[in-house]
């Protein structure tokens, strides 16, 4: 019978970066071309959240208070880059590909 996971070792977005996660999804959600549609408009909040949460916690640490200021396309322009190549079942991003907004510019260990 597998052992159940240490919470202790259980990676977790903090609950500042989660804020912040937070507002960058109502942000992308709002700028939506189906911003008139709620069900569009939570479906693209969820995506974000798991794409954002998934890249700063096993992929690339992202830096989220400059992203949240950022302007829309360029929040747009990674996340276009992260639906498009990022695992989220493995967390394998390619490392050719650079995030605007990946901490210090460089890779995850």
């Amino acid at each position: 019978m597998p052992k159940p996971a240490d919470p202790a070792q259980t990676p977790c977005v903090s609950y500042d970066d989660n804020e912040r996660i937070r507002r960058i999804c109502i942000r992308v959600a709002e700028h939506s071309r189906g911003g008139q549609d709620r069900a569009v408009r939570k479906r693209i909040f969820d995506v974000t959240g798991t794409l954002l949460r998934e890249c700063h916690l096993h992929t690339r640490p992202l830096d989220l208070a400059t992203m949240e200021c950022a302007s829309i396309e360029q929040v747009l322009s990674d996340l276009s880059l992260l639906r498009k190549n990022l695992n989220v079942g493995t967390g394998y991003f390619p490392p050719t590909i650079r995030l605007r907004f990946q901490q210090n510019n460089q890779e995850a260990a």
